[in-house]
């Protein structure tokens, strides 16, 4: 057959080597993930008969009130109102007598540990050369009076100014102070007892050069004996001048007196406040410094006595008890005036008082609960 250019079918037919690809490997793959994505999400998006709706949760308040709590009724009644401090005994009085001058000590007339009298020499210092400045200074004022004398005379008879009689007597007056200052410096080298007390400490011996201001020796008057104790400031209204108490020494001595002093101001530390309670030693048997209890009686307080195992904190941190109030429990903050092996006595609880025994501690303020009452080991309600 004849090649006619104008004929097509007649025209030969031209290919390449290789066929040619519609689609390329990398574009399959991404028709392959979006038609896998368009099939799990189909169930989702359009077959909604099959998701069930969340349930709501239940809010009956049914479901809390069938938990039952054990509740004993609990009265309160009169209990001795008593604060227990631990506390310390301290003398009364307590001074370090010093020498106000210098020299060398000649003589201690007292040994330490013993008792001394008010007024009694504790130290003597060698007097030295103050005798004879004593001696000189008198000598000195017994001229001058008789100057002084003199002048008087002469001024009555004219023959002496009433300036230089008035230079006599500042003179003799000099001369009378000087005397009293040499006695002084003189009356300086007995070093005394203060009051009446023990000698408890002394520092020097014979021989020893004492300086101004320091130490002979340590006096301690311990009639009366104080006990020391701090108060928390939540329980020192409580506490009042004369008041009475008792004190319990770590050697196991008694001791009864009343409340003289009670801070006006705490330690900026503890929040405490120093109160101080005087006891009588007139024997002295009792020592400074010792380790004891002390109790305070503070009168009569309404309160209950209620098993420690009830104790609980509130919300706010504050110490308090579980009771039922119409059938629904409530925290009653509480303080603690007595704490023992028969429980806690605490003031804040009414009258009477539904106590939560048990399962109060899976209970919530305010929840309504169910309950019965405590009964004791023979089936009788307590």
């Amino acid at each position: 057959m004849e090649f006619d250019p104008d004929n097509h079918e007649t025209q030969p037919v031209v290919t390449s080597g290789k066929p040619r690809r519609l689609i390329s490997p990398l574009g399959t793959s991404v028709i392959v993930f979006l038609a896998l994505i368009a099939w799990l999400t189909s169930g989702i998006l359009f077959d909604t008969q099959t998701v069930e709706a969340a349930k709501p949760i239940s809010t009956d308040s049914s479901l809390e009130r069938n938990f039952k709590v054990v509740v004993q009724e609990i009265a309160a009644r009169p209990y001795p109102n008593t604060i227990i401090l631990q506390a310390r005994s301290e003398a009364d009085k307590i001074v370090t007598v010093a020498s106000e001058t210098g020299g060398t000590i000649s003589q201690l007339p007292i040994d330490k540990g013993a008792f001394v009298q008010k007024g009694q020499i504790i130290c003597r210092i060698d007097v030295g050369a103050r005798a004879a400045q004593v001696a000189q200074a008198r000598a000195q004022r017994d001229a001058r009076k008789i100057e002084f004398t003199a002048a008087q005379k002469l001024v009555k008879q004219g023959h002496m100014s009433k300036s230089q009689m008035a230079a006599a007597q500042a003179a003799f007056d000099a001369s009378v102070a000087a005397v009293k200052g040499a006695l002084v410096e003189l009356e300086r080298t007995k070093i005394r007892a203060p009051f009446d007390g023990i000698l408890d400490r002394q520092p020097v011996k014979i021989g020893h050069y004492m300086s101004p201001g320091q130490p002979c020796g340590t006096i301690i008057d311990k009639d009366p004996l104080l006990v020391v104790g701090y108060v928390a400031e939540n329980q020192i209204n409580r506490v009042s001048i004369g008041a009475t108490g008792n004190a319990k020494l770590s050697t196991g001595e008694l001791a009864q007196g009343t409340i003289r002093y009670i801070a006006e101001s705490p330690n900026l530390t503890t929040r405490t406040f120093r109160v101080e309670l005087e006891v009588a030693n007139k024997d002295l048997q009792l020592r400074d410094g010792m380790t004891a209890e002390l109790t305070i009686n503070a009168g009569e307080v309404v309160a209950s006595r209620v098993p420690q195992s009830v104790l609980t904190l509130a919300g706010d941190g504050r110490l308090g008890v579980r009771v039922l109030d119409n059938n629904r429990v409530v925290i009653r903050p509480v303080q603690i005036i007595k704490d023992d092996q028969d429980g806690a006595v605490v003031t804040g609880l009414a009258a009477s008082e539904m106590v939560i025994m048990r399962g109060g501690e899976f209970t919530r303020d305010g929840r309504e609960v169910d309950f019965e009452m405590l009964s004791d080991a023979n089936g009788t309600t307590q």
